[in-house]
């Protein structure tokens, strides 16, 4: 080459470099598309949600939110959610929090479980299975026109990540649909 060619072909790569079009970090590929990099802000469902839902918006969520909402534990990196609305106004989310490392994820979820009483009658906790592997629904009350109504949630880890899917509906298959979505 040529130093002409030479200075040219420096000044693209220095370029490239600079811009950051060139990512030379180590995180783990998503296993999906074998290119993208898995954090809470990309695991919210935005496509593929399910029959009846509209993707709302995603709020900022902070490590701070997390701890407060749900429970204060060590290892927590970032966190996203995903606010989703039916027809009748039911609001459903999907928080994704990602930890440091898979023990720190199920700590998470070891402690938020522990945090929750138990009900008076009936069980709090039910493992259920899908896409490949079990989570917890749980279910939970509270008061709408008079009367105690239930509202559920799942919560499960996948590797470095926590999900927790709720929302005010009543219908738990509409809840389990928005989790099953996320294909976690």
């Amino acid at each position: 080459m040529n130093k002409k060619t030479m200075l040219i072909f420096s000044l693209t790569v220095l370029a490239i470099l600079m811009s950051g079009c060139v990512d030379d970090s180590t995180d783990t590929p998503d296993a999906t598309s074998g290119n993208e990099v898995l954090t809470a802000a990309n695991l919210i469902v935005v496509q593929n949600i399910p029959s009846g839902l509209e993707y709302l918006g995603a709020p900022p969520r902070s490590i701070d939110d997390i701890k407060r909402e749900y429970v204060d534990v060590a290892g927590i990196v970032a966190a996203a959610e995903g606010i989703y609305q039916d027809a009748y106004s039911d609001e459903m989310h999907i928080t994704a929090v990602e930890f440091d490392d898979s023990d720190a994820a199920e700590n998470f979820v070891n402690q938020y479980k522990l945090s929750i009483p138990p009900l008076a009658k009936g069980e709090r906790f039910v493992e259920e299975s899908f896409n490949g592997h079990f989570a917890t629904r749980i279910v939970d009350y509270s008061t709408y026109g008079g009367e105690q109504v239930a509202r559920y949630s799942y919560l499960w880890s996948n590797d470095k990540f926590v999900f927790i899917v709720d929302g005010n509906t009543e219908d738990f298959t509409q809840t389990r649909a928005l989790a099953e979505a996320t294909g976690q």
